[in-house]
């Protein structure tokens, strides 16, 4: 059973089945990672350090081909970063997404409105995926019928994962050291599923999003 993991703080056992989240802290980046994503994370955004981190995206974005996403980015109305900034960033991510042809996972804490707002008056054509989705069910149905793909990790509400159309959510360990295969195992209960079935639905999923491109 193949679980991939798509968004990550830890190198893999299986780098085939994980998507390394990297930063400008991960210079050089790690030769052991065969998947990556890149973005400007709002927690460590400031005023002085926001050019260098997007000069540095664009580097990466021009050399290396195991970039598959943009992210994680986004924004958060519970860290230090002015939420203006935070709004800037995203919208420079969200262009550079757009322009290379990749998705973006979206970091979003109590700025969902502000998210939807965006989403509405860009009109992305890449696909956006809320990672490490913690909100209610109604919260992920309103999500969903905006057209985000809510990714889950270790923490979440049941009932919003019971209730995820296929196709429309993703699994992740995030920092947690969980083993993904325990959290494919976990959701598949919760969804009444085997896990082999669950585990191919996802599969899926990442295909369309990531490597069907």
């Amino acid at each position: 059973m193949m679980c991939f993991d798509v968004h990550t703080h830890h190198l893999s056992a299986c780098p085939s089945e994980a998507i390394f989240n990297a930063d400008s802290k991960y210079i050089p980046l790690p030769d052991e990672a065969m998947w990556l994503s890149v973005g400007i994370h709002p927690w460590y955004l400031t005023s002085e350090n926001y050019p260098m981190q997007l000069r540095w995206i664009e580097s990466v974005l021009g050399k290396d081909k195991r970039v598959i996403a943009l992210g994680e980015a986004g924004l958060d109305k519970c860290c230090h970063a002015p939420f203006s900034l935070q709004e800037e960033a995203f919208r420079m991510i969200v262009s550079l997404s757009e322009h290379y042809s990749l998705p973006l996972v979206i970091h979003a804490v109590k700025a969902y409105n502000e998210l939807i707002a965006l989403k509405k008056e860009i009109h992305p054509s890449q696909s956006w995926i809320v990672h490490g989705f913690r909100g209610k069910k109604e919260l992920a149905q309103s999500l969903v019928r905006q057209g985000f793909y809510l990714s889950f990790g270790e923490h979440y509400h049941a009932d919003a994962l019971r209730y995820m159309p296929e196709g429309t959510f993703l699994l992740e360990t995030d920092e947690s050291r969980v083993p993904i295969h325990t959290l494919y195992h976990r959701a598949a209960e919760i969804r009444g599923i085997h896990p082999d079935l669950l585990a191919d639905n996802v599969s899926r999923t990442v295909n369309s999003l990531f490597f069907n491109r």
